[in-house]
């Protein structure tokens, strides 16, 4: 690499710097394929310097810094394109997303069961487990499945039983009335697999014959967890690590149909301004944008966590050394970050915690008064329904991993003891085989941490990934364990901050992605009202932890998350300037033109015209167009 001089640096009002003269070039640096000039680019270098003017040779940056001295790459095949005071970021890195999830409901609304493997339950009218019983047999009798295969059955509407939603009454019915021997009646040549009304990773409801495909009695005494009746006999509900068995049975969906389904979602991140997300991923989900790759058609950096190794490797000390260097493994649009549990505990009413109930926080309180605590010894599974058991598989797991160098992330970690429980470990496993075992380890949510533990998760050097959605909790919470938690437990990110942790941005929900960067900034919920004014951070802070400190998340601090001259030319030319509009507003913000990998895969249509950009393969068209186009599906081309 050879530099030019650099020009003296003039600080701008809002403390940022502006690259006055000149910066470093690439050795043996050719002509810009495209150079952006009249801007504001918030390079969010290590200074959060500002520039006039960047360009873009091949994928990567080539130059950041003045119009004068920008310009001078450019060449006759030189697009320039003229921002008119706009301002730029760097993509937008999201460190956990639900990709299997959210592009189904958003888009695969008009495919049958059949195509998703998916055949939905309707409980808006539930009473009695006959009006569950009576949906089943239908779906069995109308598909006539032949003997042997899988069929998963996902309850919907008021089967949901995650945020305080559903009905006690319905989850009597599904917890405590259906059981495998009534599932037997209505499938008796199937092995049948029902959704919880929770994330499935978190549990299942299986009939006898997919009971006995997933059974290890070894595995299953040892680790658990599994329900059982008053004789003792196991009556099909799971929990994990037992219901991580059933995974590979029901995640088994057409590459070609998720492509499809991944590909519309994409579109719409892109319309966001997010270039690179991190998630958990199935294993038909890695197979699907493993064909949208080999297509050239992923418009987005994906990062994830291997999910499926969890749960099934019976020997974690010795097994787990096969993954000892896998994270960072792949290509530039598709890397392992992590080989993980996915969750430590559940969401919401079912998060670890030690905080003492006030009043019922959702319907299903009653099997999980503390929540599902997979890291705790004590926890068997729901209260007065689980099996003996005598390990525990998740802190096994999460040792071993430290001693054979397995990085922890990508993992959803919602309680209060869920974080002192993992910090224990951390603890311990420190003090026996140095610090560096647990080098880059991140724990995910922020959606209730006990204050008292900053200090420690700082000293041990373990990062959060944050989601601003759970301050729209707070009433909930506060009606739960009292106002004090709600405005102290709840993504306290500007206090973990003050504490000297790392603390990224991520969504963990289907919504735009400004719209939760807003609640950072102002903490505010669907009403208007303020949770936890303290734990507020400013913009800059915001903009550093969905970008630069993102990109260390995913283990690519040197490739992305900055506009600098060698990283991976992805950047956002916003429609307002991020630095001054109102904090209220930036919600509103809206991308005009989305660059990955130094091509343009995103086009707001006036911006399009206004610059006369007509790139191959992007898509134009605004946010709102492309979110409309969920009210049709997707229409499949094969």
């Amino acid at each position: 690499m050879r530099f030019f001089p650099f020009g003296l640096f003039a600080c701008a009002i809002t403390g940022l710097c502006l690259i006055a003269l000149s910066i470093p070039l690439l050795e043996g640096q050719g002509r810009a394929d495209y150079i952006l000039r009249n801007g504001k680019i918030l390079t969010v270098d290590g200074n959060f310097s500002t520039a006039e003017a960047v360009a873009v040779t091949g994928n990567q940056f080539a130059a950041v810094g003045s119009n004068e001295t920008v310009l001078q790459l450019a060449g006759p095949g030189t697009q320039v394109i003229d921002l008119k005071g706009r301002t730029v970021i760097p993509g937008l890195i999201d460190t956990h997303v639900h990709f299997h999830s959210y592009a189904v409901n958003a888009y695969g609304s008009n495919l049958e069961p059949e195509q998703l493997l998916r055949y939905p339950l309707d409980w808006r009218a539930v009473t009695s487990k006959d009006d569950v019983l009576n949906q089943i047999k239908a779906w069995m009798d109308k598909y006539q499945f032949e003997p042997g295969r899988w069929v998963y059955f996902v309850n919907e509407n008021g089967g949901t039983f995650t945020g305080g939603r559903g009905s006690a009454e319905q989850a009597g019915i599904l917890y405590e009335d259906i059981n495998r021997w009534e599932l037997d009646k209505v499938a008796p040549n199937n092995p049948i697999a029902l959704s919880l009304g929770i994330p499935d990773f978190n549990g299942f409801l299986l009939n006898s014959k997919a009971l006995d495909v997933v059974w290890d009695e070894a595995f299953f005494n040892k680790y658990g967890r599994y329900w059982v009746d008053e004789s003792g006999a196991p009556d099909g509900h799971l929990e994990p690590p037992a219901s991580r068995l059933v995974l590979e049975y029901v995640m088994n969906r057409s590459p070609r149909i998720l492509a499809a389904l991944y590909k519309r979602y994409i579109e719409e991140m892109s319309a966001s301004g997010v270039t690179s997300a991190s998630s958990r991923m199935p294993p038909e989900t890695l197979r699907a944008f493993e064909l949208m790759e080999s297509r050239g058609e992923m418009h987005l950096r994906v990062s994830y966590g291997k999910e499926e190794i969890f749960g099934t490797l019976k020997d974690p000390e010795n097994d787990l050394k096969a993954f000892r260097n896998i994270a960072g493994t792949g290509t530039e649009k598709l890397w392992v970050t992590s080989v993980a549990p996915t969750a430590v505990d559940g969401a919401t009413t079912r998060a670890c915690t030690n905080q003492k109930r006030l009043s019922a926080y959702g319907p299903i309180d009653a099997w999980w008064p503390v929540g599902q605590c997979h890291n705790d010894d004590e926890f068997r599974g729901a209260a007065g329904k689980a099996a003996p058991i005598s390990g525990n598989y998740y802190k096994e797991w999460t040792m071993q991993s430290a001693l054979n160098g397995v990085r922890f992330a990508n993992t959803h970690v919602a309680g209060d003891r869920s974080v002192s429980l993992l910090l224990d470990m951390v603890e311990e496993v420190q003090q026996q085989a140095g610090p560096d075992v647990t080098k880059g380890w991140a724990f995910d949510h922020c959606f209730m941490i006990d204050p008292a533990d900053f200090a420690r998760a700082a000293r041990l050097q373990i990062a959060f990934s944050c989601a601003p959605k759970y301050v729209q909790s707070g009433s909930l919470v506060a009606a739960a364990y009292g106002d004090e938690v709600a405005h102290t437990f709840i993504d306290p990110v500007k206090s973990m901050l003050d504490a000297g942790l790392k603390v990224t941005f991520e969504s963990d929900r289907d919504v735009y992605v400004w719209y939760d960067l807003e609640i950072l900034m102002t903490r505010k919920d669907r009403s208007g009202k303020v949770w936890g004014p303290q734990e507020a951070v400013d913009r800059v802070t915001a903009l550093k932890m969905i970008t630069r400190w993102a990109a260390e998340y995913v283990l690519k601090p040197d490739r992305l998350g900055s506009i600098e001259p060698g990283k991976l030319a992805d950047l956002v030319v916003l429609d307002k300037d991020y630095m001054t509009i109102p904090a209220e507003d930036i919600s509103e913000l809206r991308p005009r033109m989305t660059m990955l990998n130094g091509k343009i895969v995103f086009l707001h249509p006036e911006f399009a015209s206004e610059s006369n950009l007509e790139p191959n393969g992007a898509v134009v068209a605004t946010y709102e167009q492309l979110k409309e186009r969920r009210t049709t599906g997707v229409q499949l081309d094969f």
